[in-house]
C-alpha cells in the first residue's frame, strides 16, 4: 500500500466537507465555529466505520453524514453550555470535587 498523503487524505474528503457544509447553518463565533469544524471532522474520521457498518452506507456518504449531524450535535452542545450556563457550574463542581475554597465574587 502507497504511504502516499493523498492516499490518506481522499478517504476523508466526504466527512471534511459533511463537517464545513454544517458550518452554513450554524451561529456563533469563528473560534466556536472552528471548534465545531474540529469537531465533526474528528468524529467523521472516528465514527464513520462504525456508521458505515451498522447503516450499509458507502464509506464516502457515510463520512459526509457523520461529520453533517456531529457539527450539529457539537452546535446543540454548545447551545446548552450557554443557555444553561455550565461553565460556572462546572468550575465550582471541579473546586468541590478537589477541596478548593468556594470562589470570591469580587474584584482580584
Amino acid at each position: 500500500m502507497d504511504n502516499n498523503w493523498t492516499d490518506q487524505l481522499l478517504p476523508k474528503v466526504p466527512g471534511i466537507l459533511g463537517s464545513a457544509g454544517a458550518l452554513m447553518w450554524m451561529q456563533g463565533t469563528w473560534p466556536r465555529k472552528g471548534a465545531m469544524l474540529v469537531l465533526g471532522i474528528a468524529a467523521s474520521n472516528y465514527g464513520t466505520p462504525d456508521f458505515v457498518q451498522a447503516t450499509g452506507l458507502s464509506e464516502g456518504l457515510g463520512g459526509f453524514v457523520v461529520g453533517m449531524f456531529s457539527m450539529t450535535a457539537a452546535d446543540w452542545v454548545f447551545r446548552a453550555w450557554d443557555q444553561f450556563a455550565l461553565g460556572p457550574l462546572l468550575n465550582e463542581w471541579v473546586r468541590k470535587r478537589l477541596g478548593l475554597p468556594p470562589k470570591d465574587g469580587g474584584a482580584a
